[in-house]
């Protein structure tokens, strides 16, 4: 699905969001926002201000809800690498919420026109390898900012690698795991370049646990209507 910035568009902002979000990566500087709990409404394009660093969430119905926790700039350029962006959620230690969606960057409103992304064929398997391979990450959006206790992690102690789906995705997930199912990108999403000025390349730095980036830290680390 392409996403385009439009004059013509009207967006309303949502009403307060009471969850927890995290910006998670992968060493190759694949990206996902995972939640506490899942999103009433589909997420239609996430698009990123490169001037304060914050995200913004654009649904289909035209609302919009921006995140409260600005993006560390050492990850935009790893950021550009990702025409599409991950949506989860994590719910009582399963993955309970899973898809892609597209990313924008403020400053090139034509990004998805040059990048042309393209949602996968399997969108679980796609995920669920994303999430196995996180490795660094910082919180996004938080319900109560002062809660300093909060800050950590939403998956708490669990290591991404040990998530499992929850049931009502877990049998789509074993469809799309099917031998006669190729995996698209094998069997990430893949990255691609774009125009918005990131330098991109590189493994991104490690981290232990969620926070500002620190290269001597450890290697370890829609709610149904």
């Amino acid at each position: 699905m392409e996403f385009i910035f439009s004059e013509n568009h009207t967006l309303k902002k949502a009403g307060k969001v009471s969850m927890n979000i995290d910006l998670l990566l992968t060493e190759k500087g694949e990206a996902g926002l995972i939640a506490g709990e899942n999103f009433i409404q589909k997420i239609a394009g996430v698009v990123l201000d490169t001037q304060t660093g914050l995200f913004t969430f654009e649904f289909a119905d035209m609302d919009y809800m921006d995140l409260n926790i600005p993006v560390d700039p050492y990850y935009f350029q790893h950021l550009d690498l990702n025409p599409l962006i991950h949506i989860g959620a994590v719910v009582n230690g399963n993955i309970a919420q899973a898809y892609q969606a597209p990313l924008m960057f403020s400053d090139d409103p034509y990004r998805n026109q040059n990048a042309k992304p393209k949602i996968p064929d399997n969108p679980l398997m796609a995920f669920g390898y994303f999430l196995k391979n996180c490795i660094a990450g910082q919180p996004v959006h938080r319900e109560d900012l002062g809660d300093e206790e909060a800050m950590g992690c939403i998956l708490g102690d669990a290591s991404p690698a040990s998530l499992q789906f929850a049931p009502h995705l877990a049998r789509r997930h074993q469809l799309e795991a099917k031998p006669t199912i190729a995996p698209v990108n094998a069997p990430g999403m893949g990255l691609g370049g774009s125009s918005s000025g990131g330098s991109g390349g590189g493994a991104i730095r490690r981290m232990g646990g969620i926070g500002r980036p620190d290269d001597n830290s450890s290697d370890d680390g829609t709610k149904k209507k």
